[in-house]
Parts: structure tokens; C-alpha cells; sequence
């Protein structure tokens, strides 16, 4: 179990010093990219488990392998990267209207200007995991529901969209508003997808309970507690 706290600016420094480490192979993720792809994979269409993603983190692939220290390291880190992962699942919770991606930025004379490419290219990786999932909202067009919603991680986490912001300057010349877009859209996406979860989440039995009583749906004629519902056959 781990602890559910948010992560000290100590501790973030800890896990980017980590990722930025040149000992990680070289699809490892820098800390703005953890953020994006960690919230990617919160408000995306299905839950996906920990052992389905945290290996893209830091690269490691059969090609790539990712060599720990020691168990402890492993442990540490994966500790920072899942308290990381529930403080986002705290703060996109449904009744939360606002968001503040973890994004860096560079000085240019006085004027702050933030640095999308590696925050959008965490979401793109967290949508690859899922493409299938994330279909209908990838082709949404602009008047649909949720159209527009993927357009700043699209153009600041492909090439493709790395492509039309070289090639259209007044696109380019949108770049604080696409950074100011960000926050609305990762809530826009959660709410386009909150129904899908939900409905999701919730089990549904095609079938008629078994009673502990009843004939055991085998066909052995014995009751089901004497049959495949006994402490020995329980299956």
C-alpha cells in the first residue's frame, strides 16, 4: 500500500533526477511527461492497472531493459510514481472543475513561456496504450461532442501536429492559448469519458445467482453446496 500523500517538491526533484538519468534507456520519460501521461491514463476511456503501464515510464522493453540498482531503488521509485498517480486521481475527481498540468518553462527576456511538447507527449503515449479506446474521441469533429478537446495534445505531442505549427504561423502565434486550453481540456476529456467509466465499472450478472440450495448448474443433480459450491471445489 502506498502512502497516500502528495509528493514534496524534495521528492519530485528525487523522481526527476531519477528519470533524467542517462543510465535509463533512452524511451525513459522526463517529469512533465510523467505528469501528462499520468493523467492521460486517469481520465482516459478504460482503467488500465499499474503492471499495464509503469514499465513505458522508464523505456524498459526487451530491447531496452531497464537495469535497477537494487530492489530498493525500484521500490522507491515506484513509490513516488504511484503516490504521483493517486494525487492525480485526487485531483480529478468529478466534482473538481480545474486543473494545473505540470509543465516546465523557459525564461526569454523577462516573458515566461511555457513548454508543452514534453506535458502532450505523455498524454499521446498514455493514449497509445488504449488507441482503440480513444477512437471516438481522436475523430470527433470540432461540432461533435469533444471535438477539439485532443487539439493542443495533438499538435504539441505529434510529429504530425509538430509539422502544422512549423508550417502555419498563426497557429503558432496561438501557443499561450493552447497552453491556457490544457486545464480545460483534461476536464472536458474526463467528463467526455466519465459515463463510458461508470458504465464500465459496473458489473453486470447474465445469469441468474446460484443458491447454495439449488440443483448445481453441472447437471451432477446434487445441491449446489454438496457440489462445485463446496469449500473443496470452489471455483
Amino acid at each position: 500500500m502506498f502512502p497516500n500523500q502528495p509528493l514534496t517538491d524534495e521528492e519530485l526533484d528525487e523522481l526527476d533526477t531519477f528519470l533524467s538519468s542517462e543510465s535509463l534507456p533512452k524511451e525513459s520519460m522526463d517529469i512533465a511527461m510523467l505528469d501528462g501521461f499520468l493523467t492521460g491514463i486517469v481520465i482516459g476511456p478504460n482503467t488500465l492497472t499499474p503492471s499495464q503501464w509503469l514499465a513505458a515510464i522508464w523505456g524498459d522493453s526487451d530491447e531496452n531493459p531497464m537495469a535497477w540498482q537494487s530492489a530498493e531503488q525500484m521500490q522507491r521509485i515506484i513509490e513516488l510514481v504511484m503516490r504521483m498517480y493517486n494525487d492525480r486521481v485526487n485531483d480529478l475527481v468529478e466534482d473538481v472543475d480545474q486543473y494545473d498540468p505540470l509543465i516546465y518553462q523557459s525564461d526569454n527576456d523577462g516573458r515566461i513561456i511555457p513548454i508543452l511538447d514534453e506535458w502532450c507527449m505523455g498524454f499521446i503515449r498514455a493514449i497509445q496504450l488504449d488507441p482503440e479506446g480513444w477512437q471516438p474521441l481522436i475523430a470527433a469533429e470540432p461540432e461533435q461532442e469533444g471535438g477539439g478537446l485532443l487539439t493542443p495534445m495533438l499538435l504539441y505531442g505529434t510529429e504530425e501536429g509538430w509539422d502544422q505549427l512549423k508550417e502555419n504561423e498563426r497557429l503558432a502565434e496561438r501557443h499561450q492559448d493552447f497552453a491556457d486550453a490544457i486545464g480545460p481540456c483534461v476536464i472536458g476529456i474526463r467528463d467526455y469519458w466519465l459515463p463510458h467509466r461508470k458504465e464500465a465499472s459496473t458489473f453486470r450478472r447474465e445469469e441468474p445467482k446460484v443458491g447454495r440450495n439449488d440443483l448445481c448448474p453441472c447437471g451432477s443433480g446434487k445441491k449446489y453446496k454438496k457440489c462445485c459450491g463446496s469449500a473443496e471445489k470452489l471455483h
